[in-house]
């Protein structure tokens, strides 16, 4: 899981940057999914966005990095599960929101956070969330690096 200013920082940016979609955060939740998109407030059948976050690693980037000193470097993706209701037809408004949240993160810099790569919508099996609620997914990866000096 990403570091807390990282998930808070992207959050940020979605929601400002982002105002039309409904983000719900899928990072270790074990809820129902109805549950979920209820208390995230998203409408029985409406589409919103998925968002999960991993951290590959983290590397001292000073020499003389310590727990209490120096410079490391956290290397991580966040998924975006485009979400949205099963019916004919879907999949261009999917690709449509999908282009768009490229545009939006493509080459930007979040507060410390550096966005290093997009790969665009895959909606191929096991790239994607699986429903049993009536929903399909498409998932857009983007890869980012974060500088943290600890302690601060």
């Amino acid at each position: 899981m990403s570091k807390k200013a990282v998930r808070e920082g992207v959050l940020a940016f979605l929601a400002t940057n982002a105002p039309t979609e409904t983000v719900v955060d899928l990072t270790a939740q074990y809820d129902e999914l109805r549950d979920m998109l209820e208390v995230s407030g998203v409408q029985p059948d409406a589409p919103w966005l998925g968002i999960e976050f991993t951290a590959f690693e983290e590397e001292p980037v000073s020499l003389s990095a310590t727990n209490d000193q120096g410079l490391y470097r956290e290397l991580g993706m966040f998924q975006l599960h485009v979400c949205a209701q099963a019916k004919i037809g879907v999949g261009a408004e999917m690709l449509d929101r999908a282009e768009s949240l490229l545009n939006l993160f493509r080459g930007a810099r979040i507060g410390g956070i550096v966005i290093q790569s997009v790969r665009p919508l895959n909606t191929g099996p096991g790239a994607t969330l699986e429903f049993e609620a009536g929903y399909v997914s498409g998932t857009v990866d983007v890869e980012y690096y974060f500088d943290h000096v600890p302690g601060i």
